[in-house]
């Protein structure tokens, strides 16, 4: 594709990006899901859970690191986005006496952010106690460019900042590991949501493509990661995005990739099964 012709497109949409007024992202807080609950939401149909006989039933930590994503913004039932409903679909499992979540996301939160706050020790804790890690960033990282870049967007900025958001991304699962080798960990891919406002989108289609490869690729390096890619599930079907903003899932939109987290889960083994 000619650059030119690219950066002339990429222009056209720059103000309805300002009209929309919202970023791909993801304050820590902590929620404990369980049986006992008084108004227990009906369970995703995803398959039957088995564990293990000599499995003694306790309450499992989800420790979810990164953006808005994981914050769960734009969830209008206030359950805690896709991380709430993984943690209540997953005290539902036989042997399972509830989950705790340890949501450390931050709406605006880039890589490089999430990064720094390893050597401080802000995620040490949440980390080495969890049995589940899931993460989401990089659209915060995307974002920058266009705001950077707002009147001379080109596609080379993104590729140039790929690099940069690889070797990022790599050391956050190296610096997971530092604190926790065995934790499995759950990396969900971004998506384009420029889809929902505007036609003129396939240079936005290609740089998260170019972002959700370069993530799935570092991901199965770890034998003890999956990746879950989303972007398929966001692709001009406005009843999925939160309204005010028309970037952040909705509840609905949460739901899905809670359906497909755990069908990810399932194909990768982190799933209690005899």
């Amino acid at each position: 594709m000619d650059s030119a012709k690219g950066a002339t497109k990429l222009k056209r949409i720059l103000f309805i990006i300002f009209l929309a007024a919202g970023i791909l992202a993801g304050c820590s807080s902590s929620f404990i899901f369980g049986k006992d609950e008084a108004e227990p939401r009906v369970p995703i149909a995803f398959t039957e859970y088995r564990v293990p006989p000599n499995f003694v039933p306790q309450a499992l930590i989800i420790t979810a690191l990164g953006d808005s994503l994981s914050q769960g913004v734009g969830d209008t039932e206030n359950f805690g986005g896709y991380t709430g409903r993984l943690a209540d679909e997953i005290s539902e499992w036989p042997g399972v006496r509830g989950t705790i979540v340890e949501n450390t996301a931050k709406r605006g939160r880039r890589s490089d952010q999430l990064l720094a706050m390893f050597p401080k020790g802000a995620l040490t804790g949440p980390i080495s106690e969890a049995d589940y890690v899931t993460m989401t960033i990089g659209g915060n990282d995307i974002m920058k460019i266009v705001k950077r870049d707002l009147f001379s967007l080109n596609i080379e900025a993104f590729k140039d900042e790929l690099v940069l958001y690889e070797n990022r991304y790599r050391t956050i699962f190296k610096s997971i590991r530092a604190i926790n080798p065995s934790v499995p960990i759950i990396a969900i891919g971004i998506y384009n949501p420029f889809s929902l406002i505007t036609d003129e989108v396939e240079e936005f289609d290609e740089i998260i493509t170019n972002y959700n490869d370069a993530m799935k690729e570092i991901t199965e390096e770890d034998p003890l990661a999956c990746f879950v890619p989303v972007e398929d599930l966001f692709v001009s079907n406005d009843n999925l995005v939160y309204h005010t903003d028309f970037f952040h899932p909705n509840s609905k939109g949460y739901e899905l990739m809670t359906e497909r987290i755990l069908e990810r889960m399932g194909e990768c083994g982190f799933s209690y099964q005899e």
